[in-house]
């Protein structure tokens, strides 16, 4: 039979539940947030309680593992209150914690740490530590040695501090970035802290530090994470359209509310070499490999297997193999545009390129290549001919290989951006598609195409060589000791230094 429990043993049994929730609130981030009441400005709905969306408790996740975190958003998808709420939790319960706030210029960091006071004063009693200094810039709990301090993002900005945490908000707006960073960096470093760089995408910087960050995490060992405008409850959309429509200038705008990282990351439309649009559309033709093939050293993704009476062609963009820039070779179906196969490293050698590159090859019955010849390409395509493959492409008599000049760049561009606009070209793999999105028509170099600094540009100078040699595809079936010159359609055969077309 079960204890009846009496009314004044049913209240300290409450009592207990709720010092209970109040001691894993100050010890957990997660089970204070349920604490914790954010504003909304009229038309708003006033005073609410913190809605524990699906992508901030994700970034909630982050907030525990990671040391380093840089949050690339949308606007007004919840970045700032649940921030504001970390710094309070820290500095009340960690005992010497110094929380810096650093933001775009002096109004904005007050209006961070705002937030933070009126979070405070909206908990209940049993979760407030007492505050000391109380001014717009600067917080602090004596009783734990802790304070928050909220500063403009200047060139000393955070350099005699400690931190153990630092909140860079709107980062990729911050006028001193790059001094900033340098300041607080070390101090972290030495202390254990913890650096937190959140930012909507600044539309008239292509080259931030905070974009850098991003785009080279995780090697730099920062988590990345993005969240677009739909990750908003009640967003779909006709919201998204209504909004766009109230915007005067639509680049604008989607720096404001991106649906890709791509989208948030590429620069304005006025210099995009590719229209964003067409880009998102082809992103419907992203897919998986339908299996992975080991060429040597290198693993090739296989999107479609070779087709009898499919004609194919392949480009190569060679790279130093040091670990910068990737190598890139990819096979394209010569009729419909699809990259049916790719490689792509940053760490094979240019030899061992036209090695792996030639097994993937292989499969598809040997297609004509054209590789590039700049700087390394001149050993994949020596490589090439040491290993007797019976198609590389000539550009001119006894010029084997496609070389990159200015005029030859013009026309790789021109003929891949018009390709890409008139969807002639479908590229299954997302990281490839990426690049596309980085490159711009460079205003200080006379509209040169050219991908922005801290991307790469790869992947489509592969995929542009492709297209500018598929009309002189032919027919499969490997070619023992025989060529066929590109240029004159004549056979050619294999001489003791290699293969040479007459």
């Amino acid at each position: 039979m079960a204890t009846e429990i009496r009314g004044d043993e049913q209240v300290l049994l409450d009592e207990v539940a709720d010092a209970a929730e109040l001691f894993l609130a100050q010890r957990y981030f997660n089970r204070f947030l349920p604490f914790v009441k954010v504003m909304e400005p009229p038309p708003g709905r006033g005073q609410i309680p913190f809605e524990p969306w699906p992508h901030l408790m994700e970034v909630c996740d982050k907030l525990e593992e990671e040391k380093l975190l840089v949050w690339l958003k949308s606007r007004q998808t919840g970045a700032s209150w649940l921030l504001g709420a970390y710094a309070l939790w820290m500095a009340q319960y960690h005992p010497g914690a110094l929380v810096l706030l650093l933001s775009q210029g002096e109004e904005e960091s007050k209006a961070l740490l705002w937030k933070c006071k009126y979070i405070y004063e909206a908990l209940p009693d049993g979760l407030k530590v007492a505050i000391g200094t109380d001014s717009r810039q600067e917080l602090t709990f004596p009783s734990v040695s802790a304070a928050i301090r909220a500063l403009p993002s200047t060139e000393k900005a955070g350099r005699s501090a400690t931190a153990s945490l630092v909140v860079m908000d709107e980062a990729d707006f911050h006028e001193y970035a790059e001094q900033s960073f340098a300041a607080v960096k070390p101090t972290i470093d030495d202390s254990g802290g913890q650096l937190i760089m959140v930012s909507t995408a600044n539309a008239t910087s292509s080259q931030s530090l905070f974009k850098r960050v991003y785009r080279e995490s995780p090697k730099n060992g920062f988590a990345k994470v993005f969240y677009g405008w739909n990750v908003r409850p009640g967003r779909d959309n006709a919201w998204f359209d209504a909004r766009k429509s109230e915007y005067l200038d639509a680049a604008l705008f989607e720096k404001e509310y991106p649906s890709t990282e791509d989208e948030a990351l590429s620069p304005p439309r006025s210099i995009t070499a590719f229209a964003v649009e067409k880009l998102n559309a082809m992103r419907e033709d992203i897919r998986e490999p339908r299996e992975t093939m080991q060429c040597a050293t290198v693993t090739a993704n296989i999107y479609q297997d070779y087709a009898p009476g499919k004609k194919y062609v392949a480009g190569t963009d060679t790279s130093h193999g040091t670990g910068g820039d990737n190598a890139v070779t990819v096979v394209m179906d010569a009729q419909t545009g699809y990259i049916v196969a790719d490689l792509v490293s940053n760490v094979v050698p240019a030899d061992q390129l036209a090695v792996s590159s030639a097994m993937l090859l292989q499969r598809y019955k040997d297609p004509l290549w054209a590789i590039e010849d700049n700087d390394w390409g001149a050993t994949t395509i020596v490589t090439a001919q040491g290993l007797r493959y019976p198609r590389i492409f000539y550009r001119a008599e006894n010029k084997p290989g496609w070389h990159t000049d200015e005029h030859s760049r013009v026309r790789l561009y021109g003929g891949l951006m018009e390709a890409v606009h008139s969807r002639l070209i479908v590229i299954p793999n997302e990281q490839g598609l990426s690049e596309f999105y980085s490159l711009i028509q460079n205003p200080k170099k006379n509209g040169r195409v050219e991908a922005q600094l801290g991307s790469k540009d790869d992947y489509p100078i592969a995929v542009g060589i492709a297209w500018q040699i598929h009309q002189k595809a032919h027919g499969g079936g490997r070619l023992r000791d025989t060529f066929m010159n590109p240029i004159t359609g004549l056979i050619g055969g294999n001489t003791k230094r290699g293969i040479r077309p007459w």
